[in-house]
């Protein structure tokens, strides 16, 4: 008997109803539930002890009210607070469902070691959204998937009942303005059996309507409908599923960090199907857009600080080529021109202003064009034990790391990116690559808030190409600033990371270098180096930590770069 069938029962009598049970994909580690049913990791070898526990701690989160779409709708793209969220409720449950729930599962060490409790998922929502401190969420309490529970609310509430309707012609015409969810005033499916498809009403049905008191309803629809062989209208099916489907992603504000009409070029690219294993051709709509705020510019005087000389004399270094010196006082062959304008002097009795006549091949010259693509997601608004948001934390790396590379004489092209869906998929700039640095780019930085979603892949394959479009240089290097999450509707889990590892392998197989920099993240690391790799990713939990290790990191990115290219100029053909 597969651990599907032995905790089917548990499932239902936990959560007090029929529950589906499932098994996750093989990269997905913890349980989840989408209200509806459980999904449970496939280990290599589960521990029996911790599924029978993911099992009852997603059927208590059911039973308690946990995963209603009013709470859900405002954790999506907060994987923190989704997790203290989780914390919270499995407590409040414990308590709840004690005379349900096993004893077992009550005398566990993470719930008996708990002083505090909630009473409401409200109030839940409230302390994970708090800078309360919470002990860790046990791997066994699972994970908050806001999308899956939306969709599956969605469809039991919104597009499964008008499928219904629809199935039993009882569509009728009203406006978008007007939708509801009045149930009152749908028709019996069994007075629909006593109808006469051709005369419409009969006896019986006349007297099952005074009787249920559906009379006044019946008189209703027929002064506002067609008769029998009239064509049922569909537009109330259409506007309620729009209205549906919006609301999925409705409680983040939409778009505050765009200016309206901006947008000067969109462009498609592909998406990695990880379980079809292939490339969704032009998947995603990607707009490059201007910076800006309805409240105005935000104080980032705080934030936006210079940066110092170490952190220059770190990155000073990278990307250069050799360079031909002339007129210097020493070096590997003789300056054909100076050598002749010495040799003038001397026979025309003068003596030379200086004996300058070797060159020298110095590595000196420039040639490193840099992307910088920093995650300004909605994500990213959860803040350390100090108080400072991971947003906060990324735009001081972003800005400190192009002022410094732009000093140095690089090319450098900074933009923030966000998403809402893969038709809407936005960089906003931050400084061109045509660009010189000015204030105006602190101004961009000062209009920025972290809202949407993070769909990794498109940033990566813009990034991409713009070092390739508008930054031809030999040496090209990608730096993608981020808290690790990737997360969009229809894009998480293994779906997202296989697709960020794809667009990171066209990126490298293009010829540029790819470094990873997750600031104040709470990502798995382990996750993280699946995707980025650990030779090109970087972890700090503060901004000021990467002084030291960016240097290594981006040497040995472009290196590796620079030896995949010569492999493939000098391997016989």
């Amino acid at each position: 008997m597969s651990d599907i069938d032995r905790y089917s029962f548990l499932a239902n009598a936990v959560a007090g109803r029929r529950v589906g049970l499932n098994h996750a994909p093989e990269n997905d580690v913890l349980a989840s539930s989408d209200n509806r049913s459980i999904t449970l990791p496939r280990l290599p070898q589960p521990s029996d002890r911790e599924s029978w526990c993911e099992v009852v701690a997603q059927a208590a989160l059911i039973a308690a009210g946990s995963l209603e779409a009013k709470i859900v709708r405002r954790l999506i793209g907060k994987p923190v607070t989704s997790r203290r969220y989780i914390y919270l409720e499995i407590l409040r449950a414990s308590r709840l469902l004690a005379h349900r729930l096993p004893v077992a599962f009550l005398e566990l060490p993470a719930l008996q070691s708990a002083d505090s409790y909630t009473a409401t998922a409200a109030e839940s929502l409230t302390w994970a959204l708090s800078k309360r401190t919470l002990p860790q969420t046990p791997a066994f309490f699972g994970r908050l998937r806001p999308f899956a529970i939306l969709h599956a609310a969605f469809m039991d509430g919104g597009a499964g009942r008008l499928g219904n309707r629809q199935s039993s012609t009882q569509l009728t015409e009203r406006k978008p303005a007007e939708l509801d969810d009045d149930e009152s005033a749908e028709d019996s499916k069994l007075l629909r059996l006593f109808e006469n498809p051709l005369f419409g009403r009969n006896r019986i049905s006349d007297l099952l309507d005074q009787i249920l008191g559906t009379a006044a309803a019946r008189r209703h629809e027929r002064t506002n409908t067609g008769g029998g062989g009239a064509e049922a209208p569909v537009n109330r099916m259409e506007a309620a599923l729009r209205r549906g489907i919006h609301a999925v992603m409705s409680h983040l504000k939409f778009d505050p960090s765009v200016a309206p009409d901006s947008a000067t070029s969109t462009l498609s690219f592909p998406e990695w199907d990880e379980l079809g294993k292939r490339y969704r051709d032009r998947w995603v709509t990607v707009e490059e857009v201007e910076a800006w705020r309805p409240d105005g510019e935000r104080d980032l005087a705080q934030i936006l600080i210079p940066p110092g000389f170490e952190l220059r004399r770190q990155l000073a270094g990278l990307g250069l080529n050799h360079e031909t010196h002339n007129r210097q006082p020493d070096g590997t062959d003789f300056d054909l021109s100076r050598l002749l304008d010495c040799a003038i002097d001397l026979a025309t009795g003068h003596t030379p202003a200086s004996l300058n006549i070797y060159r020298s091949s110095r590595r000196t010259r420039r040639d490193l064009a840099v992307a910088i693509a920093v995650d300004i997601s909605g994500s990213t608004e959860e803040r350390n034990e100090q108080g400072e948001s991971i947003f906060d934390q990324q735009l001081r790396t972003a800005y400190q790391l192009g002022r410094t590379l732009n000093d140095v004489g690089d090319t450098v092209a900074l933009f923030g990116f966000h998403s809402w869906g893969r038709k809407r998929v936005h960089v906003v700039r931050l400084k061109g690559p045509d660009e010189a640095w000015s204030g105006r780019v602190a101004e961009r930085f000062s209009r920025l808030d972290p809202v949407g979603y993070t769909r990794t892949g498109a940033a990566i394959r813009f990034a991409n190409y713009m070092l390739q479009t508008r930054m031809r240089l030999p040496n090209r290097l990608l730096v993608l600033i981020t808290d690790g999450i990737s997360y969009d509707q229809d894009y998480e889990s293994s779906y997202a990371e296989s697709d960020a590892r794809k667009a990171l392998w066209e990126t490298r197989a293009s010829g540029a270098a790819c470094v990873c920099l997750c600031v104040g993240g709470s990502s798995s690391a382990d996750t993280l180096r699946a995707v980025f790799g650990a030779a090109n990713l970087l972890i700090v939990d503060e901004s000021h930590q990467i002084t030291m290790q960016i240097r290594n990191i981006c040497r040995r990115a472009l290196a590796s770069v620079w030896h995949r290219n010569r492999r493939m100029i000098t391997a016989p053909r």
